[in-house]
Order: structure tokens, then C-alpha cells, then sequence
């Protein structure tokens, strides 16, 4: 197993035909760049505000222009709860199962490139882009501070996680 590396570079001449695993730690510095909401994509949110670095493992094999990439990744980033809207700090976390294609690009733009492509520069692939799109893809669709919370009332909007509020103990008085 190779040593933690800090970016997600790779030379294609230097890759080793057994495949490489490795662990790997992404700034948010290096990440946050790829994880740009994409409205083309139903993706309105901000940028998410990243509190750890993302870490993980990946196993990957080559096969002529075909990578396969295996493994995890996990990340703390900070989250407001659908319910009672309180931030909160969240994980996104997520096993990782791909097949990309690696190639240089064909001039003909986003919309016309293959969903599982990844472009190659001067003999070099970098996957940060493949962990931003797998970070979107295993956010919450509806992130919660705790799988108990109470939300907030429909009537005041008082957070109900901090006692009952006084439309509840107007109901509770009329019964």
C-alpha cells in the first residue's frame, strides 16, 4: 500500500500495471473548488463549508483507457437539519464503485463527453473531480441534526428539541 497522498494525480506512464491502493486526504482547499453546485443538474445549494479534510481509500486498476476505482471516502462538513433548520456538523460518507473513462478531450464540450469520462493532460488524470461529483451524490436529501428530532411547530415555529411551545400547551390545556 502506498502512503497517504494528498492529491488525486496520477501519471499514466507511471501508473503500475498491478494497480495502486492507497489512502488519501483532500484539503478543503484542494476539494471545495470541485464541489460547485450545478443548477443544469437540480443542484441549488451553497458550497458546502467543509470542517475536516475528505479521507478515504481507493483501490485502482487500468485496462487499456478504463479505470476502475474502488474504495470509501467520509467528510464533516457543516449541515442545517430539514426539520428544525439548526446547523449542525454532518458526514458525508459513501463507498466508491466506478468504472471512468480516461481520455484526452474531444473539443466537443461537457454536454457531448461520455457521463464517466475524465480527461488526461499532458499524460496525467486527476480524480478530485470524480470525488466532488461523488460527494454530491451521497449528500443527504434531507439531513437531520438527530434521527429523533422534533422539528418545529407548525403554528410559531418554536424548535420543538427545546420544549413544547405555547401553542402545544394551549392544546394540552384545552383537552
Amino acid at each position: 500500500m502506498e502512503a497517504v497522498k494528498d492529491n488525486l494525480i496520477f501519471s499514466l506512464d507511471a501508473f503500475p500495471e498491478s494497480g495502486l491502493s492507497l489512502d488519501f486526504v483532500l484539503a478543503p482547499s484542494i476539494l471545495s473548488p470541485f464541489l460547485q453546485p450545478d443548477p443544469d443538474l437540480g443542484i441549488n445549494a451553497e458550497i458546502p463549508d467543509l470542517v475536516t479534510s475528505m479521507r478515504g481509500h481507493l483501490d485502482l486498476r487500468l485496462t487499456g483507457k478504463r479505470l476502475w476505482v474502488q474504495g470509501t471516502f467520509a467528510v464533516k462538513t457543516q449541515m442545517t437539519c430539514a426539520r428544525c433548520l439548526t446547523a449542525f456538523i454532518g458526514k458525508v460518507a459513501d463507498n466508491i464503485d466506478e468504472v471512468v473513462e480516461l481520455g484526452a478531450p474531444s473539443g466537443l464540450g461537457a454536454a457531448e463527453e461520455p457521463e464517466t469520462f475524465i480527461p488526461t493532460k499532458d499524460g496525467f488524470f486527476d480524480l478530485t473531480p470524480l470525488m466532488g461529483e461523488l460527494f454530491w451524490l451521497s449528500w443527504p436529501i434531507r439531513a437531520l441534526c438527530r434521527p429523533e428530532c422534533a422539528g418545529l411547530c407548525p403554528h410559531c415555529g418554536a424548535n420543538l428539541n427545546e420544549g413544547a411551545c405555547e401553542c402545544q400547551k394551549a392544546t394540552i390545556t384545552r383537552h
